[in-house]
């Protein structure tokens, strides 16, 4: 019996769909009780009664990141599957949010594209390579981790203190494809100052949405331009959004602050410094044409925990890479595309931080990541627990 075969008979199909859906049945958003406490825990459960050792290591008051071994024989490469179990809110879902049905083909529920779905694939691989009897020489990890929607403290736990390995593969969803990069992810909030006085009187006021506006105008203007040559070939230029904008407290006052918020993606070369930098200098640009202009910059807090979120570029030289694209085509009868990824994500961590290369591969589409009717494909769901089986005993070896 080929490797393909022998994993595929270590589990059924239903087996790995179960599980996922389960996962998708107990809330772990930032507004659940206890967050992702409870998914860690079942599949820390789940995992240990299918023979894997396995622990739960609390990050952030309480709150657990799942670190699961298969001890390797030695001599042989380690590998980490990572993935987080931490969704966003439900928000204004048309369908149950918790429902983990598997109907139409497709797995239905909040996180079950990002990324439930894809820690239960993970999670699967781990127990198929138990129950086949394949020994691998190096470990293989598998690390569940807490609050990647927000400010990543669940990876940057691993980072700091491990487990490490000489490769990982994070489960974001890429449609089986490998994302190979992506852009890094900075938000940045924008405050003008102006002064307040009454609405019938506003000569006598500085008003904040108007400076602002002109900002903006200024920012749309001269940005884009210092942006567009630094085009990377997976991730094309920097981008920029404008997020949000807040000011002024009635119609019949005059505004004394406006307050903006920008998401700013960088490419490789770019770093913190420079990105403010460029902001700076329009502030001062402003503030030369218009002496009532008054602007500060400040990172928004909720972005990161310590680490800067930066871009993510995996080598394409890596043995991994044709480990993967062999595997990929194995299970699924398709050649897998090299992509970027258009969201940031932990991979970022693990390559910059962890000085570690990262890849995304995981289930399913990111364009039905957070939607009002997530799903992720069944069928997918089980191809990616055999692929990330199949590269783990060719990236790994095995002795038996």
């Amino acid at each position: 019996m080929d490797l393909l075969e022998r994993l595929k008979s270590a589990f059924e199909p239903e087996e790995v769909l179960t599980l996922a859906g389960d996962l998708v049945r107990i809330p772990s958003h930032s507004q659940a009780p206890g967050r992702e406490t409870g998914a860690a825990r079942f599949l820390a459960g789940w995992l240990g009664k299918n023979g894997v050792d396995v622990t739960l290591r609390p990050v952030v008051e309480e709150r657990p990141n799942v670190i699961a071994l298969l001890k390797g024989k030695g001599g042989g490469r380690s590998l980490m599957l990572n993935g987080h179990l931490d969704t966003v809110p439900p928000y204004t879902m048309t369908i149950d949010p918790f429902s983990g049905e598997v109907k139409d083909g497709k797995l239905w529920g909040r996180g079950s594209v990002d990324m439930k779905g894809a820690c239960a694939a993970m999670a699967m691989a781990l127990v198929a390579l138990k129950r086949s009897g394949v020994t691998l020489a190096g470990d293989l990890f598998f690390t569940g981790v807490i609050n990647e929607e927000l400010k990543s403290e669940g990876s940057e736990d691993i980072v700091l203190n491990g487990p490490r390995a000489d490769a990982v593969i994070v489960g974001e969803p890429s449609s089986l494809d490998l994302g190979a990069a992506h852009r890094g992810l900075e938000w940045i909030e924008i405050e003008v100052i102006g002064r307040a006085a009454h609405g019938g009187r506003p000569h006598l006021g500085v008003n904040a949405i108007s400076k602002m506006a002109a900002f903006i105008r200024r920012l749309e203007t001269e940005l884009p331009p210092l942006l567009s040559p630094r085009v990377h070939p997976l991730m094309g230029p920097p981008i920029f959004n404008l997020g949000v904008i807040q000011g002024g407290m009635q119609p019949s006052s005059v505004a004394d602050r406006c307050i903006l918020q920008v998401d700013r993606r960088l490419t490789p070369g770019e770093t913190v410094e420079s990105v403010f930098g460029e902001l700076e200098g329009i502030i001062r640009n402003c503030a030369a044409e218009d002496a009532d202009f008054k602007a500060t910059l400040r990172r928004i807090p909720d972005n990161m925990a310590t680490m800067d979120h930066l871009p993510m570029e995996f080598p394409l030289d890596h043995p991994l890479k044709a480990i993967l694209e062999v595997a990929i085509e194995e299970a699924t009868g398709k050649k897998p595309k090299v992509t970027c990824c258009t969201g940031w994500t932990d991979a970022a961590l693990f390559w910059n931080q962890g000085h570690t290369p990262a890849v995304v591969l995981g289930p399913g589409s990111i364009a039905h990541a957070h939607g009002a009717a997530e799903f992720c494909p069944a069928e997918e769901i089980v191809q990616a627990a055999l692929v990330y089986a199949l590269a783990a005993v060719r990236f790994c070896g095995k002795t038996g």
